[in-house]
């Protein structure tokens, strides 16, 4: 009688620890469910307010345009916003102006003559980043195979589907333009220490022969423009932001001219922009949005429109 009462008291003690351990398990799981679903909420919102931002700044981009017919680091679209309160978190961004960088995917112009002229620059850029020049005529020639149409190597340097099927893993070259410059990590010489010197600089425009705008670019990109950068560009540099070139014949025109003879062709020269990019970080409860949209705005008038966004990277 003693053993049977023994072994009742046993099971009572077992089943009210497995309905302590149901119990715990379903409120762990309605707290989960209902954290997730705060989570969900909170990212939904952000993306609403990074629609209005994205819409927002369309109308800042098209009022640009009907202000002045030139772009610079003084204009409206030009201003980053570091802290804009919303409902229950903040907001964050800049808009930069892709036309002041270096459009990898001019390296792809068919003719020889213009080839040589964007090669240059990039050259010059990446000799300026302190880039090895064995090692950036390399990179020059691997990336045009990237992008190229053909199926012959650039040179020496270049490569096409036999040099990276032989990788590890083997893949094959696209044979299109690039569509980020995050490609470059998958271009043979690349390495992450040399992707992350040339980022901030560069760029993959949908459009090849794309020109540089002088009023917005980086240091490294102005200084590229020039085959011997000097007290010129130094001085409009310092300048531009109070006093951008409104033409290219301020740019090249003059005795204040920023370019002269052995520069740049007029052609990779310009002082007004047609693709832009917006960085945002929209912070909500505990959900974070970070987006990059990509702005087309047409020279002729036209309504400017996103063409492209992305989540987190270029």
């Amino acid at each position: 009688m003693k053993r049977q009462r023994g072994i009742a008291l046993i099971t009572a003690i077992l089943v009210v620890a497995l309905a302590t351990v149901a119990a715990t398990a379903i409120l762990t799981s309605a707290n989960i469910a209902v954290h997730r679903a705060a989570n969900l909420q909170d990212s939904e919102r952000a993306w609403w307010y990074a629609d209005g931002i994205e819409s927002w700044l369309l109308t800042i981009l098209e009022r640009d345009i009907q202000d002045n017919q030139y772009d610079g680091l003084g204009d409206i679209w030009a201003k980053p916003v570091d802290y804009l309160p919303i409902d229950e978190g903040a907001a964050r961004g800049q808009m930069v102006d892709l036309q002041g960088r270096f459009n990898l995917n001019n390296l792809a112009v068919p003719d020889k003559q213009a080839f040589d002229r964007q090669q240059a620059v990039f050259l010059r850029l990446l000799r300026y980043l302190e880039i090895d020049s064995f090692q950036a005529q390399g990179l020059a020639s691997a990336i045009r195979d990237w992008i190229d149409t053909d199926t012959s190597p650039t040179g020496y340097d270049g490569g096409e589907d036999a040099e990276y099927l032989g990788f590890n893993p083997p893949y094959r070259v696209p044979n299109r333009l690039m569509e980020s410059p995050t490609e470059l990590l998958a271009v043979k010489g690349v390495t992450r220490e040399l992707y992350v010197k040339l980022r901030p600089y560069v760029t993959a425009l949908p459009q090849v022969g794309t020109p540089i705008n002088a009023n917005t670019a980086p240091e490294p990109v102005l200084f590229a423009l020039a085959r011997e950068p000097g007290p010129l560009q130094k001085t409009f540099l310092e300048e531009r932001v109070r006093k951008p070139a409104k033409n290219i014949g301020e740019l090249t025109g003059g005795a204040n001219a920023v370019f002269g003879a052995g520069d740049a062709d007029t052609t990779m020269l310009a002082t007004s922009s047609s693709y832009f990019m917006l960085q945002a970080e929209i912070f909500v409860g505990s959900g974070r949005l970070a987006l990059y949209s990509f702005y087309y705005r047409p020279a002729q008038g036209a309504a400017p429109y996103v063409y492209a966004r992305s989540i987190d990277t270029e």
